[in-house]
């Protein structure tokens, strides 16, 4: 048997440099391809419900609400993410972050409750002030009564009708009250409330002054409800956007965190927090505004 020609080894074993730098370079085009490929498509449902003038759903105002504005805002600040807005009541909105669901909602109270199923962002809003709301006709029973506070008017007159917000989260000592009262319906919508004062079937409500100034117009009252102060009324309260606890949520509020030092120290957006409010209130939310809310975490 003859010897092998040593040029034909060599040619056979480089023969296959070239096939395997084509599969190479095929392989790595796939891969390109593959990272070029877009992923999911980044959305955030924002959720709202009738609670002007911070949320307006209806009517020639809708969409420019307190809330609404401060969404718009962030929108702009996510323009890589779509954006839906869906109309459902507060505790739909509660058990759909407990789900982790990717939707988002402006104006949620922060509380170790909710820390349990929503990141919170830095404060967006504040509320103020918090009143005892009663119709005009009523105005001497209650004064009669002062000063007023709501521990007595749950405790010592449970005769007298009030209902509070389902899920709702005001301030702790004043949710707390409310919680623990027997005597306090449920309702669902901020405007099925006013209804039943307007129509006599509630005496009061522990009730935002420019909240009930807002219904009692809408709804036709020929001047806004009495608001009465009470022992337990709290500082001004600040509201923030909530989303799930999920790393979905924390990415979005992160985002968000991110712009509002800068938004809130502009003059449109003071002037946005300030909407709605009675001239006799501003002053307070001013100092509150300056002194704290700009440096709040």
């Amino acid at each position: 048997m003859g010897r092998a020609n040593p040029l034909s080894r060599f040619r056979a074993r480089h023969a296959f440099v070239p096939v395997a730098w084509a599969v190479t370079a095929l392989l790595a085009m796939m891969a390109g391809a593959r990272a070029e490929e877009p992923g999911p498509p980044k959305q955030v449902t924002w959720t709202r419900y009738d609670a002007a003038p911070y949320m307006i759903t209806g009517g020639p105002e809708a969409d420019t609400g307190i809330f609404d504005q401060v969404r718009h805002l962030l929108m702009g600040h996510l323009a890589d993410y779509t954006h839906q807005t869906l109309v459902v009541p507060f505790p739909r909105v509660v058990s759909a972050m407990k789900q982790g669901m990717e939707w988002c909602f402006v104006g949620g109270v922060q509380t170790p409750e909710r820390d349990a199923y929503a990141y919170f962002s830095r404060p967006t809003g504040l509320f103020y002030p918090l009143r005892i709301v009663v119709r005009e006709t009523q105005r001497a029973r209650f004064e009669a009564l002062g000063p007023l506070s709501l521990r007595s008017l749950l405790t010592d007159h449970p005769n007298l009708r009030t209902s509070v917000l389902r899920q709702r989260a005001i301030a702790p000592g004043v949710d707390a009250l409310l919680q623990a009262s027997t005597s306090a319906q449920r309702h669902s919508e901020f405007s099925e409330a006013f209804r039943m004062l307007q129509n006599d079937r509630l005496d009061y409500l522990v009730e935002f002054a420019n909240i009930a100034a807002y219904y009692a117009k809408a709804l036709g009252e020929p001047a806004p409800w009495i608001g009465l102060p009470m022992a337990e009324s709290p500082e001004p309260i600040f509201s923030r956007v909530m989303c799930p606890r999920t790393p979905w949520g924390r990415t979005v509020i992160d985002r968000i965190d991110a712009v509002l030092p800068a938004e809130r120290a502009s003059a449109r957006y003071r002037g946005i927090v300030e909407a709605w409010s009675a001239p006799e209130d501003l002053a307070k939310l001013r100092a509150v505004y300056d002194s704290s809310f700009l440096s709040s975490e």
